[in-house]
């Protein structure tokens, strides 16, 4: 095919209920100038038989010799993409049929992102819209956001391949290898999500994460870990757990006190490292405190929280929002 703009790569393993739909949402899209790798990671079901019964020339199928695992089987993109960019789909989730085009569009008239991605439309193994989506980030804090969670979804995803392969490709982080990755391209270059949704997310019994979810959980704190280590937060191991509430979004409302006091270290590290700009990551964490005040695990506290000197900037606060933390406090009153 000598060297398409986009390498589609989609990683299987025993996908074969799922795998004919997502290679046909890839093979209908708009924007035909690409390849699709398909690795099969050592599938025990038709999910080989069900990849080759397609005739496009698009089409590169890789079988490993045995199941090696996602890493390892991602990886090889590190020698097989000849695409520009890199787009990953799942095996089982469905692209829309403008999903490449608008990526690529996007890239192409804003050389300085390196990566991006979207939206997406939860279904359930039946294939049918259960009628929430993973809704992402679309501004410009999607690098502030990683410090307490994903920004992405990893079937959405386009990046550029040179930077993949600059970064050496998915590292050891099993189940958090993708938002490692991103990580790691946010520290270095701009990153974006359009305000599209690009694909279908199918949420089944079979999921990687939700199988894997104790591995998950311990790669998270490495990888926070490291964000706090960067900013240059000192004694950071007191500060994990909490930060790790914060980035699963399991709060309690006895460790508010807690939560204000670790944004009030982040500040202060980010202000001398200046390892993001200090005025758009002291609005962001302001922004951040106001959305726990407000979140059901929280909601109904006194109004003097939503003006801690230690997170509180007067040009931060707008009518908006103290209408919504004086509506919150009336009824804490009222209750």
């Amino acid at each position: 095919m000598g060297h398409p703009k986009i390498t589609v790569f989609m990683a299987a393993y025993n996908q074969a209920d799922f795998i004919k739909h997502s290679i046909n949402s890839i093979l209908i899209q708009s924007f035909p100038d690409f390849e699709l790798i398909v690795v099969d990671d050592g599938s025990t079901d038709d999910t080989v038989s069900i990849a080759k019964s397609f005739n496009d020339e698009r089409i590169r199928l890789i079988q490993n010799e045995s199941n090696k695992g996602l890493i390892y089987t991602r990886n090889l993109l590190l020698t097989l993409a000849k695409g520009e960019y890199i787009a990953i789909l799942d095996a089982d989730d469905i692209a829309y049929p403008n999903r490449l085009e608008l990526q690529y569009k996007y890239l192409l008239a804003n050389p300085d992102v390196v990566l991006c991605g979207g939206h997406a439309a939860i279904i359930n193994e039946h294939s049918e819209k259960t009628g929430t989506k993973l809704m992402v980030p679309i501004d410009n804090t999607v690098d502030l956001f990683m410090l307490f969670g994903n920004p992405f979804v990893n079937s959405t995803t386009m990046f550029k391949t040179n930077v993949f392969i600059e970064l050496g490709g998915y590292q050891n982080y099993t189940i958090s290898e993708d938002f490692d990755l991103f990580i790691r391209m946010a520290e270095k270059y701009q990153v974006a999500n359009l305000d599209e949704t690009l694909v279908d997310y199918r949420i089944h019994s079979n999921n990687t994460s939700s199988l894997n979810l104790d591995i998950r959980l311990a790669n998270e704190r490495k990888i926070i870990s490291s964000m706090q280590e960067h900013i240059g937060l000192t004694n950071h191991a007191k500060w994990i757990n909490l930060h790790v509430e914060l980035f699963n979004w399991s709060l309690s409302k006895t460790h508010l006190g807690d939560y204000l006091n670790l944004f009030h270290e982040l500040k202060l590290a980010n202000n001398i490292s200046k390892r993001y700009n200090p005025e758009r990551f002291n609005r962001f964490l302001f922004n951040k405190w106001m959305e726990i005040l407000i979140s059901d695990q929280i909601n109904g506290l006194n109004l003097k929280w939503y003006f801690k000197t230690e997170i509180f900037e007067r040009n931060y606060f707008n009518f908006k929002k103290f209408r919504r933390a004086a509506k919150n406090s009336l009824k804490q009153i009222l209750d």
